[in-house]
């Protein structure tokens, strides 16, 4: 039976006995270990961890959203992945930062239009207790009237209350989208489970750099207004890109926190379209610069071209992985990577 060690980001360490061809994952639960997980089918990459020594194998039937150069250097995805004898894997987060996911309901309080194709939807949980979550982390939603399953990021960090704020990006044909265009309304009630997620703020005081594409500020700004009602100053640097100025969105938002954080420095793309005259023309990862790089946690959230691009950037400039907190999406209807946007 191979030997499983798994590493937390806090340095804690833990050895499990796995079985030949067990899913580490699996191997983890039997041995009473708590791993952060969500569809445990390789889509979402909420189990992603890091090889420090040893192999995993998949099975030949298995599928991965990770792409081959990820696997080639050490990436793992523990749903689907097994220990090919003895290995060693480094977690991107703490296990007493864990927090378990339950089931709740969500009942509508506002929905605004923002920008061309973003909604923000605000709401608030019922049940006995507010939900419990760590700023960046996400939930899933069910669609009113359908099967359907969407994922999304707290806009808001927590505050003891029972508010969430979403943003939602709309899709001509996504299910969510089209509950949000044709039927949604204050009052309703929406099914659904969380927090999930590792991508969340991690408490320190090193600067931070944060690049989102589209709807990845979502968590982006639940890390910032979390920062603002600290009293621990950090110096910041969000890099946030759209594809035209109709899609520009939260930049009033963006605004105040910039009168709330004096050590925040905002950064905006547009791809298409051209330079305006609060940004410039390109893509986040073109706002980027080498000395963005050097002793600083970096949170990245966007669509998997945008996340690529920007890890190439920063391994080429000298990042620290271990520094680096990645939470891909793509629209439903394509491979599954959570959260999604619809």
């Amino acid at each position: 039976m191979p030997n499983v060690t798994i590493v937390f980001a806090d340095g804690e360490r833990t050895e499990i006995k796995a079985r030949s061809g067990e899913m580490i994952l699996q191997a983890a639960r039997r041995n009473g270990l708590a791993l952060s997980s969500d569809c445990e089918v390789g889509d979402c990459q909420t189990c992603r961890c890091t090889i420090l020594d040893g192999a995993v194998e998949y099975d030949e039937l298995a599928t991965t959203s990770l792409t081959t150069a990820e696997m080639e250097s050490g990436e793992v995805l523990t749903c689907v992945a097994a220990a090919d004898g003895d290995v060693t894997l480094r977690m991107p987060y703490e296990r007493t930062r864990l927090l378990p996911a339950k089931p709740f309901s969500l009942r509508i309080e506002t929905l605004e239009r923002l920008g061309a194709g973003v909604v923000r939807l605000r709401g608030q949980t019922l049940g006995l207790k507010p939900l419990a979550f760590l700023s960046g982390q996400y939930i899933n939603l069910k669609v009113p009237g359908t099967g359907a399953t969407r994922s999304y990021s707290m806009a808001n960090p927590p505050s003891g209350d029972r508010s969430l704020e979403l943003l939602v990006r709309l899709l001509d044909d996504g299910a969510m989208s089209t509950y949000l265009r044709e039927r949604a309304a204050p009052g309703d009630q929406i099914e659904c489970e969380g927090p999930r997620g590792t991508f969340y703020l991690r408490e320190d005081t090193r600067p931070l750099l944060m690049v989102a594409g589209g709807t990845g500020l979502a968590p982006m700004l639940a890390m910032l207004r979390h920062l603002a009602n600290t009293t621990v100053p950090r110096a910041v640097t969000l890099c946030f890109g759209v594809n035209t100025p109709e899609d520009l969105f939260c930049l009033d938002d963006l605004s105040d926190l910039k009168t709330r954080l004096p050590g925040l420095h905002i950064r905006v793309a547009v791809a298409r379209g051209g330079a305006g005259p609060n940004w410039q023309a390109g893509y986040a990862t073109d706002l980027l610069t080498p000395e963005d790089v050097p002793g600083r946690d970096i949170y990245l959230c966007g669509p998997p071209p945008m996340t690529d691009a920007a890890r190439t950037f920063l391994a080429a400039h000298g990042a620290d992985p271990a520094a680096i907190f990645l939470e891909r999406f793509v629209p439903s209807g394509a491979a599954a990577l959570s959260p999604q946007v619809t």
